[in-house]
């Protein structure tokens, strides 16, 4: 199928022209070496020295020296941002590699100004010799993921990093009734108006029906609306940079991006954030049903009827019991005699999820390239 011609905004026509006039450059680690930095990362062991990863990413190095410090484990999109960032800035021969937490003081207050601005909070910066330029790699939860400026007439360009297969925003849905049915909220219609089509042509499904499983069954007019709206609304990026097919850095206007990436449509029953228990009485059914006893506040009920809830990434050491899909408890909070038992106000709702996929894994750097300069 013929892809429409859509024209460039001013400031996409700009930065898409000059990255494609560099000559075409691999990322600096494909997903095959960075699968193997996560898993040296996640078990907290030293980067064999052959990757001479602080050399030639010395982002994602401090992104994992901040990880083994913390203990916290990184999450594998860390990696393709610092890849890509450091990537790009090769080819914009932005050469100098500062971190923004141990050198406060390098940005100009002007660009701080312009940077919070846009709801972003610097990490990385990348500069050429005299800093006249800056990839300035961000994070924050409203914000996209880099802006590239040139510092003497404040000209930003908002860049979104994404891997071959990713996923766009992925909200948390708003707190379902008793029944478990879903709904939408002003407030989360506000926050993700590009994710209300998806939405709606779902409310009123039972999350409990579709426990432990995912929907993906959505028109397609919806899910384009997800993943091209995306980064059209208040989280904006004027280009995306992903990796093709054979490991070429590859930029994308975002508004565009339905035009080269499989799109598809995900509601997750069980998501990665869990909260208080806004569903008191469907907890109780749970435990009753699995032969469980409430008295006074305090649960007794069967090992055998709870599952083991690990934890995402590394070794995935076992860290709570869930009681199932929706509802767990941590380790600590459960003492074991004969049985398992924990005060029911210890346990945890995970919220259901929404989000837009893409994937790019047949994008070819040359036919793109040749698409936007014709």
């Amino acid at each position: 199928m013929e892809k429409e011609k859509i024209p460039l905004s001013k400031t996409q026509n700009e930065i898409m022209a000059e990255f494609y006039e560099k000559p075409p450059t691999k990322v600096v680690f494909r997903k095959r070496i960075r699968e193997k930095l996560w898993k040296f990362a996640t078990k907290r062991e030293d980067i064999p020295e052959e990757y001479d990863l602080k050399e030639i990413c010395p982002a994602l190095f401090c992104e994992i020296e901040k990880s083994i410090a913390s203990g916290r484990n990184i999450q594998s999109a860390i990696f393709s941002e610092c890849v890509y960032a450091q990537t790009l800035a090769n080819m914009f021969l932005l050469n100098n590699c500062i971190i923004f937490q141990e050198n406060p003081n390098f940005l100009p207050q002007p660009i701080l100004s312009l940077l919070k601005s846009y709801s972003l909070v610097a990490r990385y910066v990348y500069s050429n010799e005299d800093n006249s330029r800056m990839l300035i790699q961000a994070g924050g939860p409203g914000g996209v993921d880099s802006a590239l400026i040139t510092v003497i007439d404040l000209n930003i360009y908002k860049i979104e990093f994404k891997e071959p297969w990713s996923k766009g925003t992925e909200a948390d849905l708003p707190n379902y009734c008793e029944e478990g049915k879903l709904i939408s909220s002003l407030e989360f219609e506000d926050k993700h108006p590009y994710l209300m089509d998806m939405l709606s042509e779902h409310i009123g499904t039972s999350i409990f029906d579709i426990r432990g499983h995912n929907i993906s069954k959505f028109s397609p007019d919806s899910v384009i609306t997800a993943v091209s709206k995306n980064y059209t609304s208040k989280m904006f990026a004027d280009v995306c940079c992903t990796e093709d097919k054979k490991g070429l850095l590859t930029m994308l206007p975002c508004n565009q991006i339905p035009q080269w990436a499989l799109l598809m449509g995900e509601i997750r029953s069980t998501g990665k954030n869990h909260y208080e228990v806004w569903t008191p009485n469907a907890l109780k059914n749970v435990i009753e049903e699995k032969g469980g006893i409430l008295e006074n506040g305090i649960v007794q009920i069967e090992k055998s009827k709870l599952l083991f809830r690990r934890q995402r990434g590394g070794n995935r050491a076992i860290s709570g019991h869930k009681i199932n899909e929706s509802f767990f408890v941590y380790l600590q909070d459960c003492k074991e005699v004969g049985d398992k038992i924990f005060n029911i106000n210890k346990v945890r709702q995970v919220k259901p999820t929404i989000a837009g996929k893409m994937d790019f894994k047949e994008l070819d750097y040359f036919e793109v390239k040749e698409y936007y300069q014709s």
